[in-house]
């Protein structure tokens, strides 16, 4: 098995800085797993469905700028994004895939500004947008449109597709490229006819588009979840998975023998002091059980970094599991290592990952805190963690 590079791949000086200046503090990201992950999706929906790759919220923690690299080398057509602050740092970057902006930002002068001089494609929700939109554009300006089906969130009413879109039509420059939704998949058994209502909707809103003369080049409904319930009963002539890029552990029908394969390699930090602990006054008030002579290390990791949500109450040291001890404060967590008695300040202290034959995984996490998938976890991965890129691990840790 090839020996995974442990150098960060960066463009950026000051995140260089950050790993060598700062506290001891790694997020490891394995890129191969996630252009592996998007090729799979390539072969699983064939050759034809545009992919958009639905990178919210910095790629779902993982970093937007790198994602985005990898899964368009993989055979990702587009991204899409809500953070119009995300798009502009691809574009300034050198990436000039088409972007599309989903709902989520108000399109004011400065959005429309960034819309128009980045060359992005942002969602129209109402009229208002459209006109200030239209007033800015010196050239055609696609736009998509966003249906709601039943998040009961933000889009047009289904019955109302029709009439939105027309309006939109009239505008100058403005031009409809794509109409998508976002399905409502709750997160149990038995809702493909609850899926299928859906999708019968919005296929009904295309059908009476068509009726009326309009031809939207693009459309789509199938997200991961879709995806992971029918890799392809869902899907229009494009697709906007964004999840499954970082592999999934409950798996449906649609991805159960898709090979994915976890991007989440590591959190890790490192021992900042270690001492005995002999306290016997006021033990009702310690910070946590205090029973007989205890050895207790701290770790640079707290709240600020997501620790309270990245942590299943154990962490690693030198191969061995040790509790945490209380809940994490501001900047430090505590763990006891009373029979981890040759544990010294430098060690490395896995929080998720593998350490000699030990391992917590994301998907252990992801359990303790009754999140849907381990890939989600690393969204509470703050941002003060830096991120590393690691490649050449064939899809498994070192």
């Amino acid at each position: 098995m090839a020996r995974a590079s442990r150098e960060p791949i960066t463009d950026d000086a000051g995140e260089d800085a950050n790993l060598r200046l700062g506290r001891p503090n790694r997020f490891e990201i394995d890129l191969d797993a996630i252009a592996h992950n998007a090729a799979t999706v390539r072969r699983l929906v064939g050759a034809t469905p545009r992919i958009f790759a639905a990178l919210k919220g910095n790629a779902y923690g993982y970093g937007v700028l790198e994602v985005a690299r990898a899964v368009l080398a993989a055979g990702v057509d587009a991204i899409s994004l809500v953070s119009v602050a995300d798009a502009v740092k691809l574009r300034r970057h050198g990436v000039s895939a088409p972007v599309l902006l989903y709902a989520g930002v108000p399109l004011d002068a400065n959005v429309a500004a960034a819309v128009v001089d980045y060359e992005l494609m942002p969602t129209i929700l109402d009229l208002e947008a459209a006109t200030l939109l239209s007033s800015r554009c010196g050239r055609e300006q696609r736009v998509f449109v966003k249906v709601d089906l039943g998040l009961e969130r933000l889009g047009v009413g289904p019955e109302d597709v029709v009439g939105f879109v027309t309006s939109l039509a009239a505008f100058p420059r403005l031009r409809v490229h794509g109409i998508y939704a976002h399905m409502h998949v709750p997160d149990r058994g038995g809702v493909t006819p609850y899926m299928r209502w859906q999708f019968d909707r919005f296929a009904g809103a295309l059908e009476r588009l068509r009726h009326a003369g309009i031809e939207i080049p693009i459309a789509m409904t199938a997200s991961t979840s879709v995806l992971n319930a029918s890799a392809t009963a869902m899907n229009l002539n494009a697709i906007d998975p964004g999840l499954v890029f970082f592999g999934l552990d409950q798996q449906g029908s649609g991805l159960r023998e898709a090979g994915l394969r976890p991007a989440f390699r590591a959190l890790t930090s490192r021992l900042v002091q270690v001492k005995m602990l002999t306290r016997t006054e006021f033990l009702d008030l310690a910070p946590f059980p205090i029973t007989g002579s205890m050895r207790v290390g701290i770790i640079p990791i707290g709240r600020c970094d997501g620790m309270d949500r990245v942590c299943c109450g154990q962490v690693l040291v030198r191969g061995v599991r040790v509790n945490v001890l209380g809940g994490p404060t501001t900047e430090h967590t505590r763990i006891d290592l009373t029979h981890v008695s040759e544990a010294r300040a430098g060690d490395e202290v896995v929080i998720i990952g593998r350490q000699g034959r030990e391992e917590i995984s994301p998907d252990t996490v992801a359990e303790s805190h009754r999140l849907w998938s381990g890939g989600m976890v690393a969204l509470d991965v703050r941002d003060s963690v830096p991120r590393v890129y690691v490649r050449g691990t064939g899809g498994a840790a070192e």
